[in-house]
C-alpha cells in the first residue's frame, strides 16, 4: 500500500496505490489525513488508478475522509474495485468514476496541434485527441459541453463519444469515417486554395450566423478588455487609452464564434465541414474572431516562418495567400480597400493578443523581438485605426 499526492490548479488529488485492508487502513488513514492537514482549502479528489484491493476497513477511511469533504469523488476506479463500491452503497453518497479505457497514440498518424492538445488518426474510423495537461477531465467534460451546445444549434461537430486514458493523461476518441483536415487540403494542393477556403469559410460563415443568450459562452469583448488593460502598462499612455477605447466601442453582439478558427480545427466529411475542437466557443463581433485567425495565420509566424510549417505543415507564402482569399470570402468581395481597412481591424486585436503573450512569457529568447514588433505594428495600427466595426 502507497498514498501519495499531487497539487494541480488547487485541488489535491491523493493517489491510493496497491492494497488497502485491515493489516494498513489505520496507516493508509494517517498518511491520507496527513497530506490533507498539510494542504488546506483545497478540494480533494481521490485517484484509485494504482488501487487493486479495498476491504471494509478501507471504506471506513473513506468515509471518515467524506465526512470533511462532502464532496468528495473517487476517480480512475478498476471495474473489480468498482464493484465493491457498488454493493456497498459507496456509489450513492460518493461520486466514484469508472477507470478509462487506455489507448496509445504511438505510431498514429499525427492530424494536427492546438493551444490544449493534440489530434491523431487511431484509425480508418477513429480520431483520438490527447491533451497537454495530466488532470484534463474538467476541460475535457466542457469541451463534449460546448460541442453538444454547437450540435444542438445546427453546427456540423463530432461530439466525443468517450473518454480514455493515454500515457498518464487523457483523451478524448470521435468517429470521423473518411475525413480529412482542411489543412491537408491545403497540404495536397497549395497551388489552388479555393476548395479549402470554401469549406472554411462555410463553416465560419454558419458559426456566426447563430445568436445565443448572454452566460451561455464567454463574451469575447470582455476577454480583449482584459488583454488591452494589461498592455496599457507596457505601451504608451496614449496608445493604451486608444486601444482601450476602441474595444469598448465596439457594440455588445451575441454572435457565435469559435474563438481558435484555424484549419486544424477543420475537417470534411462526405463534401461537408465538420468541426472538431469545441474548447474556445465564445460569442461577439466578428472582429474578435477575424483578429484571431490573423494570428494563426500570419502574426505567429512573422518572425519565424518555420512555426508555421511545424504547426500547419504549409508555408508562410501559402498561409498568407490562404488568409487573404478566406478574409475576401467571407467578406464577399475581392475589393481591396474593403478587406484591407478590415484586416487592419482585425489586427489590432491580433497585436493586442500577441503583444500581451509574449510579454507573459519572459523567460521565451524570442519574446524581446516579438515584444517589439507588437509595439511597432500597434503603434502603426493605432495611428491608422478609428473604430474596429465593419
Amino acid at each position: 500500500m502507497n498514498v501519495t499526492y499531487r497539487i494541480d490548479k488547487d485541488i489535491l488529488y491523493i493517489s491510493l496505490e496497491g492494497r488497502i485492508d485491515a493489516s494498513n487502513a489505520a496507516e493508509a488513514e494517517e498518511k491520507i489525513f496527513s497530506i490533507k492537514n498539510d494542504n488546506p482549502g483545497k478540494h480533494t479528489v481521490v485517484d484509485a488508478d494504482n488501487l487493486e484491493y479495498i476491504s471494509s476497513a478501507g471504506l471506513r477511511v473513506i468515509l471518515r475522509l467524506r465526512k470533511e469533504e462532502p464532496k468528495l469523488a473517487i476517480i480512475n476506479v478498476a471495474s473489480d474495485v468498482y464493484e465493491v463500491f457498488d454493493m456497498t452503497g459507496f456509489t450513492d453518497m460518493v461520486t466514484v468514476e469508472k477507470a478509462y479505457q487506455r489507448m496509445s497514440v504511438e505510431g498514429c498518424e499525427f492530424i494536427a496541434k492546438g493551444a490544449n492538445g493534440a489530434v491523431y488518426r487511431y484509425d480508418d474510423e477513429t480520431i483520438v485527441k490527447t491533451y497537454f495537461a495530466k488532470d484534463a477531465l474538467p476541460e475535457i467534460k466542457q469541451e463534449r459541453e460546448n460541442a453538444r451546445k454547437a450540435f444542438v444549434l445546427g453546427i456540423n461537430t463530432a461530439i466525443p463519444y468517450g473518454i480514455v486514458r493515454v500515457g498518464d493523461g487523457y483523451g478524448t476518441v470521435t468517429e470521423l469515417l473518411n475525413a480529412i483536415s482542411v489543412t491537408k487540403l491545403i497540404r495536397k494542393n497549395p497551388d489552388d486554395l479555393t476548395e479549402a477556403a470554401k469549406y472554411y469559410i462555410d463553416m465560419l460563415k454558419s458559426i456566426h450566423a447563430i445568436h445565443v443568450d448572454d452566460g451561455e459562452v464567454p463574451d469575447m469583448k470582455e476577454t480583449a478588455l482584459e488583454w488591452a488593460d494589461f498592455v496599457a502598462a507596457h505601451i504608451p499612455e496614449e496608445q493604451g487609452k486608444k486601444l482601450r477605447a476602441l474595444i469598448e466601442a465596439v457594440p455588445k453582439q451575441n454572435t457565435l464564434m469559435h474563438g481558435d478558427y484555424h484549419t486544424n480545427n477543420i475537417m470534411v466529411q462526405n463534401g461537408e465541414p465538420l468541426l472538431i475542437d469545441m474548447d474556445t466557443l465564445c460569442m461577439g463581433h466578428p472582429v474578435f474572431e477575424i483578429g484571431s485567425m490573423f494570428n494563426a495565420f500570419v502574426g505567429y509566424s512573422e518572425l519565424d516562418h518555420q512555426n508555421m510549417m511545424d504547426f500547419f505543415g504549409y508555408s508562410f507564402e501559402t498561409a498568407g495567400r490562404f488568409w487573404n482569399l478566406a478574409l475576401e470570402m467571407y467578406l464577399g468581395t475581392d475589393d481591396r480597400a474593403v478587406c484591407q481597412s478590415v484586416a487592419q481591424k482585425a489586427m489590432v486585436i491580433g497585436y493586442t493578443r500577441m503583444l500581451r503573450r509574449a510579454l507573459r512569457r519572459p523567460n521565451d529568447p524570442d519574446s524581446p523581438a516579438k515584444i517589439a514588433r507588437c509595439k511597432e505594428m500597434l503603434a502603426t495600427l493605432l495611428n491608422q485605426v478609428d473604430c474596429l466595426t465593419f
